[in-house]
């Protein structure tokens, strides 16, 4: 045991995934987890191979294996019906190690198998017995379509993977997989069988809320109609209980005592009729003016919004004020990390080199005159 395994301690701030097997323990850092999901992402209906790269140590008399970084299986070719890594494929496996990775090695590989679950081929296992040279102990297997992954480690005397029930995800400072990540993003692919469904379920969810917008419309007009209806026997209720007071009335005109009586009675009946009239108007009011807002609250709730677009005249821009930037003539082994650092002391300019410069893919030539922000 070396004095590094001696002093060394566990990572504390960790997620357990499954169970932990007897014997040997898994750790993966955050970083490349995050990556090789977004790897299997990228293309997922697509059979793909990645490099896993960290280092193996004893602690407390138990193997336990770091995952600390995941690089791209590039420079593949297809054999026996999957992609396997070439000596190129290799050999750009040793450069990102030397540039990101400096203190750990190759300890496995990954395999994404869109539709095979966690199905291990024998054509899995052939490739392992041809690369135990590489240093792998270790197979990732995951199926991006069924969010269905495994580790594996080889058993070197069986020949054969045995599944690892879980592993640990450990979150540390990771700075060599991160300029890795920020060297080779990933695009994700988007799934329009996946889409479509999607937009049909939007769309009848939709249709079924004007549907619902109008029967309520509809009820709205039935409860108004019944209140008209109402409003109007009322009326007429009061009609001829004023004509009845008038019939009355005519009996005592002989009298002037009853006349006087019968004047006083109309005009206490009149009031009565005032008021009456005047709270059902009141009401009648109140009920026309709420049916009116909901309606016009659940057409407004139910209208399908569109775009309309206006032309507008165009107008000058002021013109940029000229900036100058400084140059940098590219050296043999240069990287646009490795001249962020040497210019800015860190890699918070790497994009900003890139977009000024319109690179691609990383590439640049020896020589070049690169201009700095």
């Amino acid at each position: 045991m070396t004095n590094e395994e001696n002093n060394f301690q566990l990572p504390t701030n960790v997620k357990q995934v499954g169970s932990i097997s007897d014997g040997s323990r898994i750790y993966m850092e955050d970083y490349a987890c995050t990556y090789i999901e977004q790897y299997a992402a990228s293309e997922p209906s697509k059979e793909k191979i990645a490099v896993l790269i960290g280092k193996t140590m004893t602690v407390d008399n138990e193997t336990v294996i770091f995952v600390s970084g995941v690089l791209q299986g590039k420079y593949t070719i297809m054999r026996n019906g999957m992609p396997e890594l070439t000596e190129k494929s290799w050999q750009y496996v040793e450069k990102q190690i030397e540039l990101y990775f400096k203190d750990l090695g190759v300890v496995g590989w990954a395999y994404i198998q869109p539709g095979f679950e966690d199905y291990i081929s024998d054509k899995l296992c052939q490739f392992q017995r041809n690369n135990l040279t590489r240093g792998l102990q270790l197979l990732y297997v995951t199926d991006p379509t069924e969010n269905i992954s495994s580790f594996y480690k080889w058993d070197v005397d069986g020949h054969v993977f045995n599944i690892l029930k879980g592993y640990i995800v450990y979150y540390e400072k990771n700075e060599g997989m991160h300029e890795y990540m920020l060297e080779n993003k990933l695009k994700p692919v988007v799934n329009k069988d996946s889409v479509l469904p999607e937009l049909k379920k939007d769309s009848e969810a939709l249709l079924r809320k004007i549907t619902s917008g109008k029967r309520t419309l509809h009820a709205k007009h039935n409860i108004l109609s019944q209140e008209k209806g109402l409003l109007n026997l009322l009326g007429g209720v009061s009609f001829i209980m004023l004509l009845v007071c008038f019939v009355m009335g005519a009996g005592l005109i002989q009298s002037d005592e009853r006349i006087s009586a019968m004047e006083q009675q109309i005009a206490q009946l009149q009031e009565t009729l005032d008021g009456t009239q005047s709270v059902f108007a009141s009401q009648t009011q109140q009920t026309t003016v709420q049916a009116v807002k909901a309606q016009k609250t659940t057409v407004e709730n139910t209208t399908v919004p569109t775009t309309v677009q206006t032309t507008q005249a165009p107008t000058k821009a002021p013109e940029p004020e000229t900036q100058r930037h400084s140059e940098y003539v590219v050296k043999e082994g240069d990287t646009l990390i490795k001249i962020s650092k040497s210019v800015y002391g860190n890699t918070s300019k790497v994009n900003e080199i890139r977009e000024l410069n319109k690179i691609e893919d990383n590439n640049i030539v020896v020589g070049h005159k690169l201009l700095l922000p």
